[in-house]
């Protein structure tokens, strides 16, 4: 009886081995893939809910770190950061769990727009878009 255990238990343990070495191997990152996923790391997100416009005389260089401290004050959690062609943009998320993205264009040299875009379509979103832009505002100027 012994032995019908022993055996048994052993060929449990040698199909779960086998099982275990018959993995599939993770494939190698091939140059056009990494320059794919460098290239979506680039791309601009997209945010859905109400957009608020503002008109800075600066330049998008010298807009980020205080739209940065705006952000922060305003309690959201800067996510990521980028660089399109010729624009900035900072996506983060507030602490109702809304995705915010701020975008910042250059109109020409000296002057440019900042995008705000919060996700949503409520109360709570027209009053994280009122706040973050009066802090975005009080802190660019």
């Amino acid at each position: 009886m012994r032995a019908k255990w022993n055996g048994r238990i052993g060929a449990i343990l040698l199909v779960c081995l086998a099982g275990a070495g018959c993995r599939e191997p993770t494939p190698e990152p091939t140059p056009l893939g990494a320059e794919m996923e460098r290239e979506m790391r680039l791309a601009t997100p997209t945010v859905g809910g109400p957009t608020q416009e503002l008109s800075v005389p600066k330049d998008p260089a010298d807009i980020v770190a205080p739209v940065e401290a705006a952000l922060k004050e305003s309690g959201i959690r800067v996510v990521q950061t980028g660089r399109s062609d010729p624009s900035r943009w900072l996506l983060g998320k507030s602490l109702a769990d809304r995705r915010v993205l701020v975008l910042i264009l250059p109109v020409y040299p000296g002057r440019s727009t900042v995008k705000v875009t919060v996700e949503g379509a409520d109360n709570l979103t027209r009053e994280l878009m009122r706040h973050l832009t009066s802090a975005i505002d009080r802190q660019v100027r």
